[in-house]
């Protein structure tokens, strides 16, 4: 489509951009400058965003076209980081780029993947950096975006070419969306099932775990490790952390800290798990109230300034009943869902007695991750949040239909990873045989 100007910037028509939004993808476009040209592709566009810009083009992340000889924006910003090829405004070229004169045709090409961008121009690559990394936040303090809340951090969003009222020209236009790896071919695993094995050693049990097959894991603990240290032990070793657990008062006291944490671990969801609550008194409105004030302000803040996604991993204390609906549905209802979502835990819908595929069905896209585990036959569940460690059985053993829960959840499309979770004393037996059915399942249904 083609965002008209307003007379703004542009003399030609307006910008161009993608009514299709792109989140992981490869960018790849020739471009001939003229005499003086400036222009520029943008990405990660939210056309909401226009203002306070409006009615100039819609704002998002921009690759710089630009005649760094003539026009003078190329001796504005900072470090040269308005000339040609740069993060406008925030992350500066190389002065020895390999940029053919004006009037010549080049190749431009833009790579994100996750949070991980890069700039390329002529097969060789420019800039490359992090998303909402406490470095990338930093030059946006310190830059024109400063003002703008969330700058650059939305999920996914448009591609644009600028109309900046110069003759610019662009042909072989390709975008390819990347399909990274799926949890039907990568299933997870939460620390917590390994968390005696971590506490003795993190190498050795990150080892242990890429021997099952498993490179994908929600780590609720740093065990002793910085965030940086376990970052590179993850690297070390093709490993990722794709979601951070925390406690409910580290959420919402240290805020900052753990947006800053789980970004360096490179993971996009922070989760938390429990609400502290008078166990003898249950889960109140009292405290279902506070809940949903204090997740919608600090999603909020994890949303806005790191664009971290945050979910609330359910414990069974919230499914005791409240008026029509329970404790959760109070939750689900009264938070905001741009900035609170949910992590479905198998286990403990069930063991309160609601019916996880139900809850799929009723929230589906509010659901983005899921605990995978399975309660030992003959275990009556309540309230409380609470049961022995070993009634966690190895996945098919129990007494959940984990099966459909995983039908309706691939069905739903918004569960993003599926983490095999095991409290009991016999995760060294029970895993692989959990792993063996979640892999089955999931290629079956997926």
């Amino acid at each position: 489509m083609v965002e008209p100007s307003g007379g703004a910037e542009s003399t030609n028509g307006g910008d161009i951009v993608t009514i299709k939004q792109y989140q992981d993808f490869e960018l790849s476009v020739d471009f001939k400058l003229s005499k003086g040209a400036n222009s520029g592709i943008k990405y990660f566009v939210d056309v909401k965003q226009a203002k306070p810009a409006n009615p100039r083009s819609a704002l998002g992340l921009e690759y710089q076209l630009l005649d760094d000889e003539i026009h003078p924006d190329a001796k504005l910003g900072k470090n040269g980081n308005r000339k040609l090829g740069s993060l406008y405004d925030l992350i500066p070229a190389p002065a020895n780029k390999p940029v053919n004169p004006v009037g010549e045709w080049n190749t431009a090409k833009i790579i994100a993947i996750g949070n991980h961008v890069e700039h390329w121009l002529n097969g060789v690559k420019l800039i490359a950096y992090e998303r909402g990394s406490k470095e990338f936040r930093d030059l946006v303090a310190g830059s024109k975006y400063k003002d703008i809340v969330g700058f650059g951090l939305i999920e996914s969003g448009s591609i644009l070419l600028q109309d900046h009222g110069n003759k610019v020209y662009y042909r072989n236009i390709k975008i390819r969306a990347i399909e990274t790896k799926s949890a039907a071919t990568n299933p997870a695993v939460v620390s917590y099932t390994f968390r005696n094995e971590f506490q003795k050693d993190v190498p050795a049990t990150l080892d242990y775990i890429k021997g099952l097959g498993i490179t994908n894991i929600e780590f609720s603990n740093l065990f002793g490790k910085s965030a940086i240290e376990l970052r590179k032990l993850l690297d070390e070793r093709g490993m990722v952390c794709t979601s951070f657990g925390v406690s409910y008062p580290d959420f919402v006291n240290h805020t900052d800290e753990v947006g800053n944490n789980t970004k360096t671990l490179g993971a996009s969801f922070v989760r938390v798990a429990w609400v502290p609550h008078d166990s003898k008194a249950g889960f109140t409105l009292a405290d279902a109230e506070k809940t949903v004030q204090d997740f919608n302000k600090g999603g909020k803040l994890l949303k806005e300034q790191f664009g971290l996604t945050f979910c609330y991993h359910n414990h069974g204390y919230e499914f005791a009943p409240y008026e029509k609906g329970t404790y959760f549905d109070y939750i689900a209802t009264n938070t905001n869902p741009d900035y609170v979502s949910f992590e479905l835990d198998l286990l403990w819908a069930f063991h309160p007695g609601a019916d996880p595929v139900k809850l799929i069905k009723k929230y589906g896209n509010r659901f983005k991750l899921m605990h995978v585990k399975d309660l030992k036959k003959g275990v009556i569940g309540n309230f409380s949040g609470g049961t022995d460690v070993n009634n966690d059985v190895a996945l098919g053993t129990g007494q959940i239909d984990i099966a459909n829960a995983i039908k309706a959840a691939l069905n739903s499309s918004s569960i993003k990873y599926y983490y095999i979770e095991d409290e009991s004393e016999h995760v060294k037996t029970q895993v692989p045989i959990s792993l063996t059915y979640l892999n089955s399942i999931l290629t079956k249904f997926k």
